[in-house]
């Protein structure tokens, strides 16, 4: 380039040369970033390809887990396996070839065995009965070896489980067929009979599986199917010498059937040695606690269904059906609201109980009424009388106690006194093949016979009918302070009702009933001060609230009746009188609007006939006012 400034003849071999140098330039970039390009390209895929292989090494680890896992919860679920597994039976050639081979044999026991449990009716979980020979499972991806989650699941329950497996034969006789079920390593037992009874047969060997694998489900089987005497024998065996978990339900069982025959203290000591076997037993606990609150010991009563409860709100136990819990618990809870007077929430409790359908109990329907009566609403606790939970059977004689005695309950609500006493003179037609069952009827139905007797003033029958009462029955002192109410003699009732509430302190009614009777007797003030211990006892019994706001009208403070008449009916919105009186109060505070609705409120309750007559009057005059 020098020369060229010196010869210009030069000038085109350098812009040749630049020119070519450029190209060169430009090629040399372009095979750079060619190569950058790939080379980056390179890279990329290298890096892609290292993590490919973190993650697929990442997938075989959470799928070697994850088998991993699953073979470990097979094996796990195979130790805590206690199933009853029934396999084929071996049958002659000539029934197979007919068609009676034998997994139709072992389906048509096993299907006599579900309907068995079906019919059992128990609050305990039932061991489940299956066939072994079900092979439909997922295969497992395994090459050639054919083998799938159910064989191995089998291999595992039978290496490691505790499942029982009944096995059996069908054996020609010269008389027909034999059929033998052996369960485990128990004896092997048998029925025999003509060919053509084999259905009848299978029925019966399918009992003596369900005696040998299931006896405790065996035997409730048997007694709600009036077969006690055959049950009886099947749990003393096991009271005796039965496994732990078996013993508290034997007991519990031969509890009941003691009830029906011989009595409560029998049967109560069975129960107690139910929890004997078992202090966590709470099915035993809860019948201990209804047999107090059945004779009329309110205070033990109260303390028995404390403990249920508390039992019952705690973790499922396994040997319950785990859905139980919850209703035993909502059953203890509605008996001690009724225990304080707290009605409408018990009612509200009851109904979850009777939802539930907790098999094992009676009375279930008697338990909502007598609620719903609590909380004086006849019509509702009619309704639930008319359309009952069907009772389990295994105590009769319950349950036509209980319906009874929730009748009676319900009439004198109603003051249907007749009818009250036409209801105990059924009872004793109804419960004479249950003669046990009669310890209850001095604490449940005597002290309801004898007062509905004095209301249609049979005074004498009433003092004799209750005279023969225990002494340490709640009720049946309430009902002598009220009868010696009723007959004009107040000095011997206020000695019966002191007497009352020094046998159930904790209890609101007795406050109550004498609160009812001082304000009979005109005296408001005095009934006030009772009504005032009763609502502290119990602060959601409306009674004492109405009762109350009665007092305060018969002093003619009817404005501050009005505060008591409503805070009574957030615990009894359906008593008509409590709507009726109400509305009374109104009427004197000048609110004659708002009275017209409580007045048409009553209207649509139930009310005693004298109330209606009240009512008729009242709306009369004030529509002429």
């Amino acid at each position: 380039m020098e020369e060229a400034r010196r010869d210009p003849s030069l000038h085109g071999d350098v812009s040749r040369f630049l020119r070519n140098q450029n190209a060169l330039v430009d090629i040399q970039k372009h095979h750079l970033l060619e190569q950058f390009t790939s080379q980056m390209r390179q890279l990329r895929l290298a890096v892609w390809e290292k993590r490919l292989g973190v993650l697929l090494r990442v997938s075989t680890a959470i799928v070697g887990l994850a088998i991993a896992a699953g073979v470990a919860f097979m094996v796990w679920q195979a130790t805590q396996s206690s199933g009853l597994l029934i396999e084929p039976f071996s049958v002659p050639p000539d029934l197979a070839a007919r068609g009676l081979t034998g997994e139709v044999v072992a389906t048509k026991v096993l299907d006599r065995l579900t309907a068995m449990q079906a019919q059992t009716s128990s609050q305990r979980a039932p061991k489940s009965y299956a066939n072994s020979w079900d092979e439909r499972g997922i295969k497992l991806d395994v090459p050639d070896t054919g083998v799938s989650l159910s064989e191995l699941d089998s291999f595992l329950r039978q290496k490691l489980g505790n499942d029982t497996h009944v096995s059996g034969e069908v054996v020609r006789e010269p008389q027909g067929v034999s059929l033998t079920a052996r369960a485990g390593v128990q004896a092997a037992d048998s029925v025999a009979g003509p060919e053509d009874q084999i259905d009848g047969l299978v029925q019966r060997l399918a009992e003596s599986i369900y005696r040998m694998t299931q006896p405790y489900r065996y035997a409730v089987y048997l007694s709600s199917h009036d077969r006690m005497a055959e049950a009886l024998p099947v749990l003393g065996q096991l009271a005796k010498s039965g496994s732990p978990e078996d013993r508290p339900w034997a007991y519990n069982l031969m509890a009941l059937a003691a009830l029906e025959q011989s009595g409560v203290a029998a049967s109560d000591a069975l129960m107690h040695r139910a929890v004997a076997a078992d202090p966590g037993f709470v099915v035993s606990y809860v019948n201990i606690a209804r047999y107090q609150a059945n004779l009329s010991h309110p205070e033990q009563a109260m303390a028995d269904t404390r403990k249920v409860a508390s039992m019952a709100s705690g973790s499922a136990q396994e040997i319950i059906l785990p859905r139980i819990i919850p209703a035993i618990h909502a059953n203890a809870l509605g008996q001690i609201d009724q225990m304080l007077g707290a009605f409408y929430e018990s009612s509200q409790q009851q109904a979850i109980v009777v939802a539930s359908g907790i098999p094992g109990r009676w009375g279930l329907s008697d338990d909502l009424a007598r609620a719903q009566t609590g909380a004086h609403d006849v019509a509702a606790a009619r309704a639930s009388l008319a359309d009952p939970v069907k009772d389990a059977g295994l105590v009769p004689g319950g349950a036509i106690l209980y319906r009874r005695w929730s009748s009676m309950i319900v009439d004198n609500e109603a003051e249907a006194w007749a009818d009250t006493l036409a209801q105990a003179e059924s009872l004793k037609a109804g419960l004479a093949p249950y003669p046990g069952e009669r310890d209850f009827v001095p604490s449940l139905i005597a002290p309801l016979t004898a007062y509905a007797q004095a209301r249609l003033g049979r005074f004498t029958d009433a003092e004799a009918t209750i005279a023969a009462t225990p002494a340490d029955c709640f009720d049946c002192l309430r009902a002598r302070a009220r009868i010696a109410a009723l007959k004009g003699e107040p000095a011997r009732a206020d000695w019966w009702f002191a007497r009352a509430i020094q046998n159930a302190p904790s209890s609101p009614f007795a406050w109550q009933d004498w609160g009812a009777a001082l304000l009979e007797r005109g005296k408001p003030d005095d009934a006030i001060a009772q009504f005032t211990l009763a609502n502290k006892k119990g602060p959601h019994f409306a009674d004492p609230l109405e009762g109350w706001g009665e007092a305060l009208m018969a002093k003619n403070q009817s404005y501050l009746a009005l505060a008591k008449f409503a805070e009574a009916e957030k615990y009894a919105p359906n008593w008509g009188r409590l709507h009726l009186k109400w509305g009374e109060a109104l009427v004197y505070a000048g609110k004659r609007e708002e009275a017209a609705k409580q007045f048409a409120r009553a209207a649509a309750l139930d009310l005693v006939p004298s109330e209606k007559t009240e009512l008729k009057a009242i709306t009369l005059g004030t529509s002429h006012g």
